[in-house]
């Protein structure tokens, strides 16, 4: 019990109440604390059998009943409420259907790993193995653009992945899975699409001639570090160009996925119509994933402020069609944004819904309801919710921070993003 509130009988309980019931798995309704909005609200808590509930009088409009007179009789026993069996009904529902998208989840982010495993041991092994590596990754981003054509609308998830050495191999996974996503969007035929996916997918593998001190370092580099670094591009070229089946358009990824459309860019500062469009695809979805997992977390931007950031700081830098289409595709508030409601409620965002950008999945904090039960609130479900706005983590409360456990690197992933780990 908070120091706001106070425990008060059931039969106190009035229109106008803000109450909170103590155990989520005692009574039907969806969330443990609301307002009490109608006389039928206050006969169903009543009739649940419980004695107490807490009473928050900032956010309540009344105060509450008088208690009842000792030795007053009892009120008279329930009748039996269809609209409560149906609320009781439509918990179950929506506890196996938080069930299953657990599941969904917990198969999307094994094939993430399985993809990032897949890109670890191929970039590792370009130099010793060149075309043995060049097939894994063929082949990889067929499985990708395979599983992306067959499904109409494809679902981007907010995956689990730990930081450290293994950044570099996310990085190409999450730059490739969401140039492909935004591919889709673009309508880019499956062979354009293989192209961008071995591009991007293939897109730092310059960097492998970097010394690590400067990708490791999380100071601000200095001209000649930043200068060295931005050879990486050049170096990439070199070693793309004599992997065997390697497309034309996937080495112009290589080339130009750090050009801009102003000319700000490098290595040749090219502008407009001179950076391709699968280049151009790239850039954003590379950027974006760099602003979201900087090497020192403290410095990156949430999902959302990436989005905000590169469409109103930064749009001369991108094609505007494009950068509309990854909007669309990303949503609003990206997976991996956290924001508050407008009843004030927490949650992590977890899943974008395709076509109501506003309206996204998440995952709702709410100390009533155990952490590996916590609520995946649907918006398209709740007209009567909406985002008010987002928050960065620091902004959290502790318990909160520890509830929702916003990811301090950010991945996607799609549930059957491997068309060969389909079932798995």
């Amino acid at each position: 019990m908070s120091e706001r509130e106070q425990r008060i009988s059931v039969d106190q309980l009035r229109v106008g109440l803000h109450i909170r019931i103590e155990s989520w798995m005692d009574h039907p309704f969806l969330f443990s604390s609301f307002k009490i909005r109608s006389e039928k609200q206050v006969q169903q808590l009543r009739a649940l059998g419980i004695s107490h509930v807490l009473w928050d009088a900032r956010r309540s409009d009344v105060p509450p009943l008088p208690p009842p007179a000792p030795g007053a009789p009892p009120p008279p026993p329930a009748e039996p409420d269809p609209e409560m069996e149906a609320m009781w009904a439509e918990k179950r529902a929506r506890r196996e259907k938080l069930a299953r998208q657990r599941e969904a989840l917990g198969r999307c982010e094994r094939q993430f790993a399985a993809g990032a495993s897949a890109v670890k041991s191929l970039l590792r092994n370009f130099f010793a193995k060149p075309g043995e590596s060049m097939q894994q990754a063929q082949g990889l981003v067929s499985d990708m653009v395979d599983a992306m054509l067959a499904d109409k609308d494809v679902v981007l998830h907010l995956v689990n992945a730990k930081a450290g050495d293994e950044n570099a191999y996310y990085h190409a996974l999450n730059v490739t899975m969401l140039a492909l996503i935004l591919g889709k969007e673009a309508q880019l035929d499956a062979e354009a699409m293989r192209a961008l996916g071995l591009g991007t997918l293939l897109h730092d593998i310059g960097r492998e001639k970097i010394p690590s001190q400067i990708l490791l370092n999380k100071a601000p580099w200095t001209k000649a570090e930043l200068s060295f670094y931005q050879q990486h591009v050049a170096y990439g070229v070199d070693m793309a160009r004599h992997l065997p089946g390697l497309p034309p358009a996937a080495l112009e990824v290589i080339a130009m996925h750090h050009e801009l459309l102003d000319g700000s860019g490098y290595p040749r500062g090219l502008a407009g119509d001179q950076i391709g469009r699968l280049a151009r695809i790239a850039g954003i979805t590379n950027a974006f994933d760099t602003y979201c997992n900087r090497p020192n977390p403290a410095d990156s931007m949430t999902p959302a402020e990436a989005i905000a950031f590169m469409f109103k700081k930064e749009p001369a830098k991108y094609d505007p069609v494009l950068l509309q289409l990854f909007v669309r595709s990303m949503g609003v508030y990206p997976p991996g944004s956290v924001v508050q409601l407008s009843d004030g409620r927490i949650g992590l965002v977890m899943s974008v819904n395709p076509g109501r950008l506003l309206h996204p999945s998440l995952l709702i904090h709410d100390p009533d309801v155990p952490k590996e039960e916590a609520l995946w609130l649907d918006l398209r479900e709740s007209p009567e919710v909406s985002v008010a706005k987002t928050l960065r983590p620091a902004e959290l409360d502790r318990a909160v921070l520890a509830y929702l456990d916003p990811r301090t690197r950010i991945s996607y992933f799609t549930e059957n993003g491997l068309a060969g780990n389909r079932g798995a």
